[in-house]
């Protein structure tokens, strides 16, 4: 048996170790993954956060369990992968947030921002979560009290920025502006953009890197030529958007810009995926910084709004998995990372450290409510504390829960818009992929020592 990653120190504090009851009935924990391996297999504990790796002989010993601890497993029982039959899994993963959310010391520092430069865009996709929504624009002055209220409320801390629309180049002004605003307070700052990569060029790949301190560009295509540009239907496009993208990403990738391509999968495009990655393995499967992942379309949303039955959701799950197994054959997938810490928020909307600004400069929490559910704006100190209380609010735990390995990494929010109230296959398929994909990578950095491809889960 041996530690690949010792467990989360705040963890470990709450907790302590486990101790032995002689003559107790004992299981695996339900918040355990598995993996094999040809050396062993790594059981990794969604909770603690500690990987192991087991021989063969004992992780056979795991299937004598429920019953006595064999010699051979008895420092599992410390580590808490072995835990009384009727202990309450779930109990204790909500115990150990709850204590971990009370000791972490929030100082009311903004040090997130996802910034909508406008919610304009030069592609219509039909599963755009933001159809509908009225089209504006960030003005300068909008853009430069942005910058002034990032750099007030920051704390003199690092600045993690994320610029998003619509098509944020659509609008490179806002970015430039608030870019400037930054440098001249002397806030460190970097940045991330979510983009379609038509509208990048030489210049403006640079300056993204000097200027803007960009690290990383995700691009989202849909297919191979024909299908991506009818799916994106570009307005007024000049010759091919497919081979202009294209052209782009390896622009970016020679200006040491990493670029991560996520593929937006459904059962219309599925298989033309599969010719995709083969296209862009060879093209950019040698270059550093660039990778590929994979997100099934979320249902309901866009102009073409639908919802998957039980059985797409289940088929969309397994083709989901096929898919990340073939980019991890292909030597292209992005590594995901794993925590460090304890997981206590879902995303952008309950963090508290984190926030959203639109074109108007209002403060939101959540990309999908661009236009209600604001608290605050970049022209005001005010802020609606009833509505950053709505943010952090969970939905209460289903009976699925229990027994789910995923659950102390698992956090859903009453007023989340992208996530159904119960947890769908894909849901859970995905996030088992995602958490799969970390453990690996870990588990292959520490033996290689390359952290190449990472990126948080």
């Amino acid at each position: 048996m041996q530690q690949i990653i010792p467990p989360i120190s705040l963890v470990e504090k709450i907790l302590g170790q486990q101790k032995t009851n002689e003559g107790a009935t004992y299981r695996l924990t339900a918040h355990c993954m598995r993996i094999e391996r040809p050396e062993g297999v790594l059981l990794y504990h969604t909770l603690t956060g500690e990987l192991l790796l087991l021989s063969y002989d004992e992780a056979d010993l795991l299937g004598t369990l429920p019953g006595s601890v064999p010699q051979a497993l008895a420092g599992l029982v410390s580590r808490r992968f072995l835990v009384p039959a009727e202990a309450d899994d779930m109990v204790l993963a909500d115990q150990v947030r709850d204590i971990a959310r009370r000791l972490k010391r929030e100082d009311g520092s903004l040090t997130e921002y996802l910034v909508f430069t406008t919610t304009a865009c030069n592609a219509r996709c039909f599963y755009c979560f933001e159809a509908g929504i009225k089209k504006a624009t960030m003005s300068e002055k909008t853009a430069r009290a942005a910058g002034k209220y990032i750099a007030e409320h920051c704390g003199g801390k690092p600045v993690r920025l994320v610029w998003f629309g619509g098509e944020p180049l659509v609008n490179v002004k806002a970015i430039d502006t608030i870019s400037d605003v930054l440098r001249q307070r002397g806030v460190e700052f970097s940045s991330r953009m979510d983009s379609n990569g038509y509208l990048f060029d030489e210049a403006l790949a640079q300056r993204a890197k000097d200027d803007w301190r960009l690290d990383e560009v995700q691009i989202t295509l849909d297919g191979t030529e024909e299908i991506y540009n009818q799916r994106k239907a570009f307005v007024n496009p000049e010759g091919s958007p497919f081979q202009r993208v294209l052209r782009n990403i390896g622009m970016l990738l020679d200006a040491d810009v990493p670029v991560h391509v996520r593929l937006n999968m459904d059962d219309d495009n599925e298989q033309d995926l599969y010719v995709l990655v083969n296209e862009l393995a060879e093209r950019f499967g040698e270059k550093s910084g660039f990778g590929i992942a994979l997100r099934v379309i979320i249902e309901n949303k866009g102009s073409q709004p639908h919802i998957y039955t039980e059985e797409a959701r289940n088929s969309l799950a397994e083709k989901a998995r096929a898919m990340w197994a073939y980019l991890d054959r292909k030597g292209v997938a992005v590594r995901r990372s794993l925590n460090d810490g304890v997981v206590l928020y879902s995303c952008w909307s309950d963090k508290t450290y984190a926030a959203t600004i639109t074109p108007d400069g209002r403060l939101g929490r959540c990309e999908s409510h661009i236009d209600r559910a604001l608290w605050g704006s970049v022209f005001s100190d005010k802020r609606n504390e009833q509505v950053l209380c709505q943010w952090r609010e969970r939905r209460p735990a289903k009976e699925i829960c229990r027994t789910c390995e995923l659950y102390p990494r698992c956090v859903r929010l009453k007023n989340c818009v992208n996530h159904m109230e119960y947890c769908s296959p894909i849901e859970r398929e995905e996030m088992r992929i995602r958490l799969g994909r970390a453990i690996l990578g870990a588990y292959e950095e520490r033996k290689a020592g390359d952290p190449a491809r990472t990126d948080s889960v």
